[in-house]
């Protein structure tokens, strides 16, 4: 037993924590508040103590860390009733006082329209005001919005600008759209350089991009010639990079940072015609020089009515599933690492596949989650609210997934209940291929005798319950092990009702029930 002089280090703070939030320490409120709702669960008297302590500092001297950091909890304790509805209110509120995290989670909250209005208008002005702060990854999510809305001359325009940052993704974008536009105003050497730069530092599919939309032999000589131009004026740049130091704007107040003109300016001397500064100072492509990568999904092609299994074939852009490679490859660990101890959600992953994942979170979604997760709603014909969160999972060759069904029994969803989670039964599988093996790894389906080998960009969808919601055990499916190559996957699931409980669930004894 621990005596007081024996008492371990993390308890020390604790305890000075505790006495100076007594005497009205702000730093120290905030700090026991954080510390307390990590380490006690949701429920317990310790983590609402937590809670009360955010939410009266909220209005004290640090009210702008405290209202981000509501923002956040409300974002993952999604077992709160309306908790998107209070995260959208705390998260404004920090947005508001300039906090940069809190804008761009307010800007996915917009994409995901739970809780809030789905405003994508908004939430590209959000990823704008941070991307002229200095921001690298808002200025790539600008680019990305404004080529979903169909805007491509200022996609492209965006997606330049984010690499004069330095963003290795906004590379990629860059050149993807440069080598697809029109035959009579692409440029396939500049595309073919900025596409390499992005596999220079690692980037998924870039090399490979290059390789298929504009090979050297037809890019020529003068691919090399701006590769290593783009290579020198990054160097040149890494000084005022360094210099940068993106600072929190309030939303009312302009936030064009001096030295993202300056980046823009350095980066427009390249020399190439289809890169210019525009009156105003700012860096502008050319218009007309891109094309977009964006795709249509197909409709669903039934392959089996019994258990159900579709597919629908270009159901994202390879800009996209490079996208969710690039996010997710340094996070990757085996499913026991993330998978949480009590969780019955996940345990399959956790007891028959042995690659890795990774389950980003609310934290971490950005605008390809957030319009993927609409389009696998849409094309289900399912709402929103019902939509698992995702997890990326990939499988190096002789990695596989073992014979197994999505679906829960009874005494699995009344766990879940007991929880707080009112989803029910996983009625549906959303399967989203992001890199295909080169051999192996195809989803196999027992029952009907059925493989689907996978395709870059191509849902998947198969229904896992029968008519009365129970577990459909004709669903049986497996991962084949990978022989060659890599194969890579967006996994979640559709459930029987919405997983995010309101105020009126919470009032009623029997949240299911009308």
């Amino acid at each position: 037993m621990n005596t007081a002089t024996e008492a371990s280090p993390a308890v020390v703070p604790l305890a000075q924590w505790e006495q100076a939030a007594q005497a009205g320490d702000a730093g120290a409120q905030l700090a026991l508040a954080n510390h307390l709702l990590k380490t006690h669960r949701f429920g317990t008297a310790e983590h609402e103590r937590g809670r009360q302590l955010l939410l009266a500092a909220a209005d004290g001297p640090r009210a702008r860390e405290a209202c981000w950091f509501l923002g956040a909890y409300y974002l993952q304790v999604t077992t709160w009733p309306d908790a998107h509805a209070q995260a959208a209110h705390w998260l404004e509120r920090a947005a508001q006082a300039g906090v940069a995290p809190a804008i761009d989670r307010l800007a996915t909250l917009h994409l995901q329209g739970i809780g809030i209005a789905f405003d994508p208008a908004r939430a590209l002005a959000l990823q704008r005001h941070l991307a002229d702060a200095g921001f690298q990854q808002a200025a790539w999510e600008a680019g990305y919005l404004l080529d979903r809305c169909g805007d491509g001359d200022a996609a492209a325009t965006a997606f330049a600008r984010a690499c004069a940052l330095g963003f290795p993704p906004a590379y990629y974008s860059l050149g993807l759209r440069l080598a697809l536009a029109a035959v009579d105003r692409r440029d396939l050497a500049l595309a073919r350089a900025l596409l390499l730069r992005a596999a220079d530092a690692g980037f998924p599919d870039a090399a490979s991009a290059a390789d298929a939309l504009a090979p050297a032999a037809v890019a020529g000589a003068q691919a090399g010639q701006w590769h290593r131009r783009l290579k020198e004026n990054l160097v040149a740049a890494r000084p005022i990079l360094q210099s940068l130091q993106p600072a929190d704007v309030p939303l009312a107040q302009a936030s064009l940072h001096p030295l993202v003109v300056r980046l823009e300016r350095h980066f427009a001397d390249i020399g190439h015609a289809a890169l210019r500064i525009d009156g105003a100072g700012r860096l502008q492509a050319a218009a007309g020089c891109s094309g977009s990568p964006r795709t249509e999904p197909a409709p669903l092609q039934w392959l089996a009515q019994q258990p159900r299994i579709g597919v629908s074939r270009g159901f994202a852009s390879r800009e996209e599933c490079a996208h969710m490679m690039h996010k997710a490859a340094p996070k990757l660990r085996h499913p026991r690492d993330y998978l949480h101890a009590d969780s019955v959600n996940d345990a399959s992953e956790g007891e028959f596949f042995n690659g890795q994942g990774h389950p980003p979170g609310a934290l971490f979604a950005d605008a390809v989650v957030r319009s993927i997760e609409r389009r696998v709603a849409t094309i289900a014909g399912w709402d929103v609210t019902a939509l698992e969160p995702h997890a990326v999972i990939r499988y190096q060759p002789g990695e596989e997934y073992l014979p197994h069904v999505d679906s829960f029994t009874a005494e699995q969803i009344l766990v879940n209940r007991r929880r707080g989670d009112l989803g029910g039964q996983r009625v549906v599988t959303f399967l989203l291929c992001l890199h295909a093996a080169e051999e192996g790894g195809e989803t196999f389906f027992h029952h009907p005798d059925l493989a689907v080998r996978g395709e870059v960009g191509m849902g998947l969808l198969h229904y896992n319950a029968i008519a009365d919601g129970g577990m459909d055990a004709q669903s049986l499916h497996s991962g084949r092990p990978v022989r060659r190559g890599e194969k890579w996957m967006w996994r979640s699931t559709l459930r029987e009702h919405p997983l995010y409980p309101t105020a009126a669930d919470a009032a009623r004894n029997d949240p299911l029930q009308p």
